[in-house]
């Protein structure tokens, strides 16, 4: 007989399995996902799948539709307007005091992290684009800790799994590495010099250009 814990690690599993699938590009928008179909590759019952169908449609992965089943939920150019009109309005205004408050230490961590990374494309080594979009949510992640407003970071964790799935659009369809990698270690230079009003401008670039790589690379293509 299960358990409450076992059913949690079979739907999270499921969770996990079907998200990573979405953000790896194995199913496109507007793709079907069939239950029995993910139940056989997995290797786990329907009833944990549904239930993991029904989280990933909470955090907008999925569209459910009654008698119908789930697919993979579009993302429109409105949805890319909205969140980052709202990211360019609350990171900007958090990185004022992120330029004060964020140690050093901190920021070298990250800038070691930008650094290994590149060294590892110019040396042939090809990453995983969700590894260029986990590095750039954790850096956001880290600078909004550090602004020290708790109310302020849960606003913008609250649409963390939205943003991770633009974030991994984004480097999927940004040619350029070395721009991403340029970019982010430039904003962490401006941090170790804090200067608050710089960053905020220089972070406020930084958003924009991303919602104009997707925009253009993405529905433009």
């Amino acid at each position: 007989m299960l358990n409450d814990a076992d059913d949690n690690r079979r739907w999270r599993k499921a969770y996990d399995w079907i998200k990573d699938a979405i953000d790896g590009g194995r199913y496109e928008m507007g793709a079907p996902l069939r239950e029995n179909e993910l139940a056989k590759e997995i290797g786990i019952s329907r009833t944990p799948i549904r239930e993991a169908l029904r989280r990933l449609e909470e955090d907008n992965y999925v569209k459910i539709t009654p008698l119908k089943g789930a697919v993979v939920s579009e993302i429109s150019s409105e949805d890319i307007r909205e969140i980052y009109e709202i990211r360019k309005l609350l990171e900007p205004f958090a990185g004022l005091s992120t330029a004060r408050l964020m140690p050093d230490s901190v920021i070298g961590k990250l800038e070691k992290k930008w650094k290994t990374f590149y060294k590892n494309v110019k040396a042939g080594r090809v990453p995983d684009l969700s590894i260029v979009s986990g590095m750039d949510l954790e850096t956001h992640m880290t600078m909004l800790h550090y602004s020290n407003n708790k109310h302020l970071t849960d606003i913008i964790a609250s649409y963390h799994s939205q943003i991770q799935r633009l974030q991994r659009l984004s480097a999927q369809y940004l040619a350029n590495i070395d721009e991403t990698v340029r970019e982010h270690l430039e904003l962490l230079a401006c941090l170790r010099e804090h200067d608050p009003k710089k960053f905020r401008d220089l972070l406020y670039e930084h958003i924009a250009a991303s919602e104009a790589n997707i925009m253009r690379d993405f529905y433009l293509k």
